[in-house]
């Protein structure tokens, strides 16, 4: 039987008291690169696995060539390169993994990692997936969902229903009917429901009710009322950013890694780059879970004249990101002269890829922002955690949001709130927050002609990255400073001195609120 194999990420390990020193490990590590793509040069301005295609819009992307290298653990078959200095992706199994990484001690070699975006819903209220068919029980819940205004069924819309709080136990990844119905069976002991909730994707905020009595037996019935998205509503965001100036964002550039992003109106985008490596390149726009399109309207929503460039690092129908995906990105980032990278991603172990790509963005002048994750006050997730990004967690406003939607939820207990502004109780959080933004009951566009309401420190980071980018546009010699590491310290060190605490603490907000 052939032993199992997976992917693997290697990166030097720098020691600046050895810089230039020739040593096995780079020798072994250089010659990845080398035997990849020939030659001794730096690799291709194109994410590198993308090469043989997939920068050709209108072909279906492959892998170089198949190329395998003889090391002390046996062959192992090389993947990608992003430069002849940079990381590289190879296949090999655990054992060889293991053997390599003591022949060569200067390498870090640790298994690709998956990131996963940070809009709080369904994936973190449901843990453990309750299974209906078994309950054999007589008892059942009949949902219908409607609009408040005209009544009529709202169809094809996400619905959770929450057992067991606690545990995490319910029913998500279930959808309403044409008729705005979802009926399923119930625990023969069930007394009551602790949530149920019908978040459509757009044109609604999230409806839902708590602590739902079940009856004795037979049919609890249920009608969810939703209301539609004002145009004019002021949610959260409104309420806590002032109203952007004439040209705020002009001349600022920012990278929106994330799951694509559509042309929605006021998205100033400049272009766009898929570097999954297994899509062509020109697939940049959303993958249709709107997450990347709601992130960079709120960019725009605070900097209006910033330029977006879009890099799609999520498959179409894939939950997860591959970290390399993301480290490309982040390369093209800083390549295509972008000012602000902003990550609405995470993950609870390091991607060292990304910690690799993160620090060359911060000695280039770039300034990346994460955001700190969902997990419910857990610590902060990486890329957020890294010593070179910026982290953001998640805080709201009381009442932004209308009567019958189950925004308010989301309001944490402890911190309490100051005055109306609250933390978000799902908000990760610790000594790597930096700052705090507007994450809860958030307005954006979730692709080219609809608006939806997301949660998240998802939300919360591309309205820091925003306000980063408002702030820049209005100091027009930090922006034509050269870029290097003076630059991206001097953008956060004014990001700082413009932020105001609001009163959580410095492990839940940082330095505060920019303003």
């Amino acid at each position: 039987m052939p032993r199992k194999t997976r992917k693997y990420v290697v990166v030097p390990e720098d020691n600046v008291f050895n810089d230039g020193m020739e040593t096995s490990s780079f020798r072994l590590f250089r010659s990845m690169h080398r035997r990849l793509f020939g030659g001794r040069g730096g690799g291709r301005a194109v994410a590198s696995s993308a090469a043989h295609g997939a920068e050709r819009g209108d072909l279906s992307p492959t892998r170089p060539p198949l190329r395998i290298l003889e090391t002390e653990a046996g062959r192992i078959r090389l993947l990608d390169s992003i430069g002849e200095d940079e990381a590289s992706l190879v296949r090999m199994t655990p054992e060889q993994a293991f053997v390599l990484q003591r022949a060569y001690p200067g390498l870090r070699i640790r298994p690709e990692l998956r990131l996963y975006p940070l809009r709080f819903g369904q994936v973190n209220i449901i843990r453990q997936q309750a299974k209906p068919a078994a309950f054999r029980s007589e008892k059942t819940l009949a949902l219908r969902c409607v609009d408040v205004e005209s009544g009529r069924p709202v169809a094809d819309a996400p619905v959770v229903v929450v057992l067991n709080r606690r545990r995490g136990f319910g029913i998500s990844e279930v959808r309403t009917d044409a008729q705005g119905r979802f009926s399923t069976a119930l625990p023969a002991g069930q007394a009551s429901i602790d949530a149920i909730i019908c978040a459509p994707l757009a044109g609604y905020w999230p409806g839902g009710v708590e602590d739902v009595p079940v009856a004795a037996e037979g049919e609890t019935e249920v009608v969810l009322s939703l209301t539609p998205i004002a145009a004019d509503f002021p949610d959260a965001l409104a309420r806590m950013v002032a109203p952007a100036r004439r040209g705020d964002g002009k001349g600022v550039r920012v990278a929106v890694i994330d799951t694509g992003t559509d042309p929605a109106p006021g998205l100033d985008l400049a272009g766009g780059l898929n570097t999954t490596g297994t899509e062509p390149a020109d697939e940049w726009f959303g993958n249709g879970t709107g997450h990347g399109t709601h992130v960079a309207g709120i960019v725009a929503r605070i900097a209006p004249e910033v330029r977006l460039h879009a890099y799609r690092v999520f498959e179409k129908g894939d939950g997860g990101a591959s970290e390399f995906a993301i480290a490309r990105a982040i390369r093209q980032a800083v390549e295509d002269g972008c000012d602000i990278v902003n990550m609405s991603l995470g993950q609870s172990s390091e991607p060292i890829s990304i910690s690799r790509e993160v620090r060359r963005a911060r000695a280039m002048g770039v300034v990346c922002v994460a955001a700190t994750g969902n997990d419910g006050m857990a610590p902060v997730s990486y890329p957020a955690r890294s010593a070179a990004v910026l982290g953001v967690s998640a805080g709201g406003v009381l009442d932004a949001w209308p009567e019958g939607a189950i925004t308010g939820r989301n309001v944490a207990a402890k911190p309490r709130p100051v005055g109306e502004r609250f933390f978000a109780r799902f908000s990760n959080i610790g000594p790597e927050v930096d700052f705090i933004g507007p994450g809860v009951g958030i307005i954006s566009w979730v692709d080219a002609n609809a608006q939806g309401v997301m949660d998240g420190t998802s939300m919360a980071c591309p309205a820091v990255s925003g306000l980063i980018a408002r702030l820049l546009s209005r100091n027009p010699a930090l922006m034509s400073a050269e870029r290097n590491q003076q630059r991206s310290d001097d953008i956060i060190r004014m990001a700082s001195e413009h932020a105001k605490p609001i009163g959580f603490g410095k492990d839940y907000e940082g330095a505060g609120l920019i303003e």
